[in-house]
C-alpha cells in the first residue's frame, strides 16, 4: 500500500510540475507527465581550445513550445582531459551530473563568462528553428563558429548532439529554469564580472605536443587497445606506422560509422576491434604510461591513454596468433632453413678445401 502511495504521490508531484509548462492545461500535463509531450531539446556539447590549452563542456535547455532558453550549464577546465572523456552522446541527466563533478575538479576554471557569452550568442543567432528541426548538422557549425567567437580560437572544435526532454524533467532534476519574464532570464551576462576575459594558461611542452597534434585531425575518437597479455607486443615497443587493433569505445555516431564501414561487428551487432595506424606516441607526462594517437579513418584519430605497460595486439600479432606463432616467429619464420643454409655452406667450404689439398 506504502508502495502505491508513493507512485501516486510522485505522479501527482509530475503533474503539477508540469501543469507551470502547460499553461494549466490539465490534459497536457499529464500527457507531459507520460512523456508523450516533449517541450525542450537539449543541446549536449563539449569543445577543446588548442591554443589555451583548454576544454569544457556544455548543456542548453530550449524550450521549443515557446521559444526560450531555459537553462545553460557549462564548465571550463585548464587542460584537454575534459573534451576526451565527455560523452555527449549519454543521456543528458547523466552528462548534466558530469559537467556538475567536472566543476569541483581542480582543473575547472571559471565559466560564468562561458554560460553568458553562450546564452547571449544563441539568442542573438537564433537558434529555435533549426533546434525545433533537430537540424544537427547546422547547431554543430553554428555552436562551433560561437565557442571559436568567444575565446577568439579558430583551432577551436566542437561536438554537439540534440536530445529531446520536457521542462518537467528539467525542473526535478533540481536545475533552475530562467523562464521569460523571470529577472534572471534578462540579465544573463551578471553572471560573470565586467571585463572578465579568458586567459591563456602556461602551455607546457607536453600540452602543446598533445594540441599540435589533435588539431591535424579532423575528429578525435576515444579508444582503447586490445589487450594480449601472451603473444601481444610490449606497448613500449610499439612505434609509429605500426598498425595495431583498436576498440572504438566511445559509442558515439562517428565511431559507429567507422565500426560499420569496416564492417567490424558479430552476429549479434556488437563492436569489433579494427585496424588503424599508429600516428603518435607521447609520453603521458601528467601520469604514467603513454598516448597513442591512431588513424582509424581519413581525417579520425583515436586517441588512446594507456598507464600500465601492457602488451597490446598488433596486426603481427593478429596473424601470429590465427597461426599458432609468436611474433618473434612470424619474424624468422624459416629458423630451421637458416640453420641448414649455414650447415650446407660449412661443408660446402670444407669440400673445396679438401679438394684443393688432394689436387696440390
Amino acid at each position: 500500500m506504502a508502495g502505491q502511495n508513493d507512485s501516486v504521490s510522485e505522479k501527482a508531484k509530475k503533474i503539477e510540475t508540469a501543469l507551470k509548462y502547460t499553461a494549466g492545461d490539465m490534459e497536457k500535463a499529464k500527457f507531459m507527465a507520460a512523456g508523450k509531450l516533449q517541450d525542450v531539446v537539449a543541446i549536449k556539447g563539449k569543445f577543446i581550445i588548442p591554443d589555451y590549452s583548454q576544454s569544457g563542456a556544455f548543456i542548453a535547455f530550449i524550450n521549443t513550445t515557446q521559444e526560450y532558453i531555459s537553462s545553460v550549464k557549462t564548465v571550463l577546465s585548464s587542460n584537454t582531459g575534459t573534451y576526451t572523456k565527455v560523452r555527449i552522446f549519454d543521456e543528458w541527466k547523466s552528462l548534466y551530473k558530469n559537467i556538475e563533478a567536472y566543476e569541483t575538479g581542480g582543473d575547472a576554471i571559471d565559466s560564468g563568462r562561458l554560460t553568458a557569452s553562450l546564452l547571449e550568442l544563441m539568442i542573438k543567432r537564433d537558434v529555435f528553428p533549426d533546434v525545433q528541426k533537430m537540424n544537427l548538422e547546422y547547431l554543430s557549425v553554428a555552436l562551433q563558429d560561437m565557442i571559436k567567437e568567444i575565446f577568439k580560437s579558430e583551432k577551436a572544435k566542437c561536438q554537439v548532439e540534440l536530445e529531446k526532454t520536457t521542462s518537467m524533467d528539467v525542473e526535478l532534476m533540481g536545475i533552475e529554469i530562467m523562464l521569460p519574464d523571470s529577472p534572471s532570464s534578462e540579465e544573463p551576462a551578471a553572471e560573470a564580472p565586467a571585463g572578465q576575459d579568458f586567459k591563456k594558461v602556461p602551455e607546457t611542452p607536453f600540452r602543446k605536443k598533445l594540441s599540435e597534434i589533435e588539431t591535424k585531425a579532423s575528429f578525435i575518437v576515444e579508444g582503447c587497445c586490445v589487450l594480449s597479455p601472451v603473444k601481444g607486443k610490449p606497448i613500449a615497443e610499439v612505434s609509429a606506422g605500426e598498425r595495431i587493433l583498436v576498440s572504438l569505445t566511445a559509442g558515439d555516431p562517428v565511431s559507429e560509422r567507422i565500426i560499420d564501414a569496416y564492417k567490424a561487428r558479430d552476429h549479434e551487432g556488437k563492436p569489433l576491434p579494427v585496424v588503424g595506424r599508429v600516428v603518435e606516441i607521447v609520453p603521458n607526462e601528467e601520469s604514467k604510461g603513454v598516448i597513442l594517437y591512431v588513424l582509424v579513418a581519413k581525417g579520425i584519430y583515436s586517441k588512446i591513454v594507456e598507464e600500465e605497460p601492457v602488451r597490446i595486439q598488433t596486426e603481427m600479432t593478429q596473424i601470429a596468433s590465427s597461426n599458432g606463432n609468436s611474433e618473434e616467429e612470424m619474424k624468422e619464420p624459416n629458423n630451421w632453413i637458416t640453420i641448414l643454409v649455414s650447415v650446407l655452406f660449412v661443408i660446402l667450404v670444407i669440400s673445396i678445401i679438401v679438394i684443393i689439398i688432394f689436387v696440390t
